[in-house]
């Protein structure tokens, strides 16, 4: 609602993982940010600390990037179908936000696939079926380049290269 103070916290964010990245992530971690902070609501950029987002993006960043699916998961090449399902421990937590707006104890999925639409939705759906209260969900579509099967670059949406996306969720244990 306050488009200043989002560009402030936007701005902190990006301070942040300038100095907490690794040198040789630094410059595709500060071209992730922007695209995953457009989606972001207002809701979460307000009420969570600008470190605990910045801490929030490097996990997403990782996730994406680096960590690779096994070779169940791989359909195509990557990033194929890569699924994680996880209880964070409570260090990890407090550093995504929990206690601090979202619930201490929380479970995560996250998906990262070529951009299909119906898999956020029905991930959404079937939480919600099963009673499950979703606490947070982050839904970004975003474009990659690869070299090697490796991320060298990443933009928004609209902008050329192939279309990917992200779903996270943290939902009751």
């Amino acid at each position: 609602q306050d488009p200043q103070k989002k560009l402030q916290i936007v701005s902190q964010i990006m301070e942040i993982l300038a100095g907490k990245a690794p040198p040789e992530d630094k410059g595709l971690v500060l071209s992730f940010a922007p695209v995953i902070l457009a989606e972001a609501s207002d809701r979460i950029l307000f009420m969570l600390p600008p470190e605990v987002l910045a801490e929030r993006l490097l996990g997403h960043f990782n996730f994406i990037v680096h960590a690779m699916p096994s070779s169940i998961q791989l359909f195509k090449g990557p990033p194929g179908i890569h699924v994680s399902v996880y209880n964070p421990t409570e260090s990890e937590a407090l550093a995504i936000g929990g206690g601090a707006g979202l619930p201490l104890e929380t479970t995560v999925v996250r998906t990262h696939t070529l951009d299909s639409p119906f898999i956020f939705e029905s991930l959404k759906n079937y939480f919600i079926k099963s009673g499950l209260r979703v606490f947070s969900a982050v839904h970004p579509i975003f474009t990659v380049r690869r070299q090697w099967e490796r991320i060298v670059w990443i933009g928004a949406p609209h902008e050329e290269g192939t279309k990917e996306s992200y779903c996270h969720f943290q939902i009751e244990p």
